[in-house]
């Protein structure tokens, strides 16, 4: 992760040092609330004052959909960039509900034809704009080994999300054995992935026994506290809307709040440090 002293300013007012921390919110395996982490994170590190580019990855462009914005039929789009060597990520990036909160967005017909095949084409993408943030955050598809890849190949830390139930342990296995390989073939220069466990409702003893069975097999560091089950998730993103904005009373905003501060301060470089926990719930 790089170090630079460099002091930037941000629309918020408040001052930072160098690049932005950019994340792969990934796991090989769909449905275990990859968009909803990212839409969520998205919205409690601009409650804190942060500077956000979210970059959605999935053609389903629900990333997107969830802060308000999806690209129009033909507009630019992030997946411009790993087809055709002229185009400039900047040129897809469109303002969101949010002033603190941009978006690249997805190409909704995507067919997942990758034309360029340097892993590294979403790092070089990124390379103009990353002291223009303090934090991006990459939506990866479930299907697509090679846009994994690429986001993982541009991120500076892997956050999992993962449900609780047997073959959501076993996909996380697959998973990190996966980025390790990518982390050691590749070279990349990645701080650590974080599992972040979701719909997590602990009156249920299958769950107990996979989170044990994760805390077991990864460790405590390694894992999140995590989000509770709450209906109000998915309201928020057919109202179009991260939770904070949709409902702010409901307790998985609590959740994600934590799971900001958690990922900070394992993976932001000193400068860039979250107010104390609990401040935002």
């Amino acid at each position: 992760m790089a170090t630079s002293t460099t002091i930037v300013v941000t629309s918020a007012g408040r001052s930072r040092a160098g690049r932005a921390s950019v994340f792969a919110v990934a796991n090989k395996k769909g449905g275990t609330g990859k968009s909803t982490t990212v839409v969520n994170l998205a919205a409690e590190l601009s409650v804190r004052g942060f500077r956000v580019l979210v970059v959605d990855l999935d053609a389903q462009g629900h990333a997107g959909l969830g802060l308000g914005r999806v690209a129009a039929t033909g507009a630019p789009s992030v997946h411009d960039v790993l087809c055709h060597r002229s185009s400039k990520l900047v040129d897809a990036i469109v303002e969101t509900l949010d002033p603190l909160i941009d978006l690249a967005p997805a190409d909704r017909n995507f067919n997942g034809d990758v034309r360029i095949s340097d892993p590294r084409r979403l790092a070089e993408a990124l390379a103009p704009i990353v002291y223009d943030y303090d934090a991006i955050l990459i939506d990866t598809p479930p299907s697509s080994p090679r846009l994994i890849v690429a986001g993982m190949m541009a991120a500076d830390a892997v956050v999992v999300p993962t449900l609780l139930d047997h073959l959501s342990f076993d996909g996380v296995g697959q998973f990190l054995r996966a980025y390790h390989g990518v982390i050691a073939e590749l070279k990349v220069g990645c701080a650590g992935a974080m599992i972040v466990p979701s719909r997590v409702d602990l009156r249920s003893s299958m769950q107990k026994d996979v989170l044990s069975r994760m805390t077991s097999s990864y460790g405590r560091a390694q894992l999140a506290t995590g989000v509770r089950i709450d209906v109000a998730v998915a309201e928020a993103f057919g109202a179009c809307r991260p939770l904070r904005l949709w409902r702010p009373s409901a307790r998985a905003v609590s959740d994600f709040a934590r799971l900001a501060d958690e990922i900070l301060w394992h993976f932001v470089p000193h400068g860039l440090q979250p107010a104390p926990a609990g401040q935002y719930a």
